[in-house]
């Protein structure tokens, strides 16, 4: 059983690319902060805003009295200011391709808050992405010096390039369910297998692509990954 932390949420506003983002932070109320953890959610087309239950989830469960996350709306999402991204023409191609047209832009969004978040704290310890964002967080981490562990959830491997893995040496868990319809789990199984050490693999029965109703034995798994066990 978790224990009951005090917890704030505070919601903030991030200068982005397009105009404002809106962010929720979310830290211990007698906090000595020690870990930062950005989280990247889905698809603004597939529920991609930070209420969504795994974002949600995350950012409530991970909580100590050591650790600060920040969640935040993409660019036309919610009260985040820019063109909002749902349209037809956007909705069609979507559901061709599995993706929109300068979809990649979108990492611009993560590089804001991760900016503005080292403006708040000083770095960012972890990055999280789930689905899409799994793609955006894992390209946008990289390179950078101060993330030491990247959390990607049902990772898009049969829309996006992930080689990138493949090079980097920082601390990896990849969670995804078996049946996971927008996962190929052979596809995922041998593109792991090419992507550099550190790295853990995690497949269990987890509602298909959504997660519903397994979001605190995510949560346990990566608290576990992060050297919180429940």
């Amino acid at each position: 059983m978790l224990e009951t932390v005090s917890k704030t949420q505070e919601n903030v506003n991030i200068p982005g690319p397009k105009g404002t983002l809106e962010g929720i932070l979310t830290y211990s109320e007698n906090s000595t902060l020690k870990q930062t953890i950005l989280i990247v959610g889905p698809h603004p087309l597939l529920g991609g805003d930070f209420n969504n239950n795994v974002v949600r989830e995350l950012s409530q469960q991970l909580v100590r009295s050591d650790t600060l996350t920040l969640r935040f709306n993409f660019r036309g999402v919610g009260c985040s200011e820019g063109t909002p991204i749902v349209s037809t023409d956007n909705i069609a191609k979507f559901w061709a391709r599995s993706e929109i047209d300068d979809e990649a832009a979108l990492q611009d969004d993560v590089e804001a808050c991760a900016r503005w978040l080292r403006s708040l704290v000083g770095k960012v310890d972890v990055v999280i992405g789930y689905s899409f964002g799994a793609w955006l967080a894992s390209r946008w981490a990289a390179d950078q010096k101060d993330v030491n562990a990247m959390i990607l959830f049902a990772p898009t491997i049969a829309q996006h390039d992930y080689s990138h893995l493949k090079r980097v040496t920082k601390r990896k868990l990849i969670l995804a369910s078996h049946d996971d319809f927008a996962v190929p789990l052979s596809q995922l199984k041998q593109q792991f297998s090419q992507w550099a050490e550190p790295k853990e693999l995690h497949v269990e029965e987890m509602d298909n692509h959504f997660f519903r109703g397994c979001e605190r034995q995510i949560s346990n798994c990566v608290r576990t990954f992060l050297g919180d066990a429940a």
